[in-house]
């Protein structure tokens, strides 16, 4: 993550400073958002084998099974996304 240049946080600041206290919290909470939202996650990625597996209980696959279905779920993801854009 690249820090923010001094001049980026001069026009923030001049920003903030002419807002009204409950738009500033507002800034905050956004920010706080923006922060977590681009954090490294914890979790491994949806439709990932890791995040299936511990689910998947006593389940067993071909080889190569699994990682086709997770290419299925992925591609039509991309075709839904594509449906809705």
């Amino acid at each position: 993550m690249q820090l923010a240049t001094p001049n980026l946080l001069e026009q923030l600041l001049r920003v903030a400073r002419s807002l009204p206290n409950d738009q500033l919290a507002e800034v905050v909470d956004f920010a706080g958002y923006l922060r977590q939202r681009h954090a490294p996650s914890e979790h491994p990625a949806r439709g990932s084998a890791a995040a299936i597996l511990p689910h998947a209980g006593t389940l067993h696959f071909a080889p190569g099974e699994l990682d086709r279905l997770l290419t299925d779920m992925t591609e039509l993801r991309a075709l839904d996304q594509e449906r809705h854009d």
